[in-house]
């Protein structure tokens, strides 16, 4: 038998229904490259998870990292206690379900977790945190999906600029107080759930990171790293990474 020298991490993709002018008349799986890529540029072995709901165990059991991706979908409003849906939100039930089940299985053991966009508001719901269902209802806030702003529909430039907090564990991973990000989002955490604390907001005030304190791994960011804005996004990929590998060695 060959021993498994990359850290295996999971990535689960987003769903598509099929429809007869599209890539595929039968639905289907899909996840931007740039997901795979930095992850296999920071040494670990991306693979793509089917959503088989009698595979989560072995899923949980087998990986050494779980990464959540951004999709252009919201999380039901009734998973964080509300039963009034705001006219832009757009639903997934397929995906969700599946994203819920195993990232509920997963924050329960001490498998590597980095939650990206949607994946962050995952990780944040799971621990009872709260949302903002559009942040554009909200006046104090600015416009957080730089595609509306003109010369910055290129998600490779940065948009606005993040403040990370001195004493947490993402503060460690980049190196840095304040980073320039890119930013595609029109929800937000509203709170942070119990067990995780506030890692990085931008300069409004909008929850940009958080970070679980008695977990070796467990991040999420409101931004995409996977586009290499800045030096900090791969540091952040290199970090959970080595936190996978880690992982890997301690079974």
């Amino acid at each position: 038998m060959i021993k498994r020298s990359k850290p295996l991490i999971g990535i689960v993709p987003d769903y598509k229904e099929g429809c007869a002018t599209g890539y595929s008349k039968g639905n289907y799986y899909a996840l931007r490259a740039n997901y795979v890529e930095m992850i296999n540029k920071a040494g670990g072995a991306a693979v793509i998870l089917s959503y088989d709901y009698d595979l989560i165990d072995y899923y949980l059991n087998s990986l050494d990292g779980l990464m959540v991706v951004g999709g252009y979908f919201d999380i039901h409003p009734k998973r964080y206690g509300e039963e009034k849906i705001h006219p832009t939100v757009k639903l997934n039930d397929v995906r969700e379900e599946f994203e819920h089940q195993l990232g509920l299985r997963a924050i329960k053991t001490q498998l590597p977790l980095l939650g990206i966009c949607n994946g962050m508001q995952l990780i944040n719901v799971l621990h009872g945190g709260k949302v903002i269902q559009h942040i554009p209802d909200e006046e104090k806030f600015m416009d957080h999906e730089q595609s509306h702003v003109d010369g910055f529909d290129d998600y490779h430039r940065s948009y606005h600029e993040v403040a990370v907090a001195k004493n947490s564990k993402l503060f460690a991973i980049v190196g840095e107080e304040k980073i320039k990000t890119n930013s595609s989002h029109h929800q937000a955490a509203k709170t942070a759930g119990a067990e995780l604390v506030v890692a990085a907001q931008a300069s409004d005030g909008i929850i940009e990171a958080v970070e679980k304190l008695d977990h070796p791994f467990c991040l999420g960011v409101q931004w995409h790293p996977e586009f290499g804005v800045s030096a900090a996004d791969e540091k952040i990929f290199a970090a959970f990474v080595d936190a996978a590998r880690e992982y890997k060695n301690s079974k």
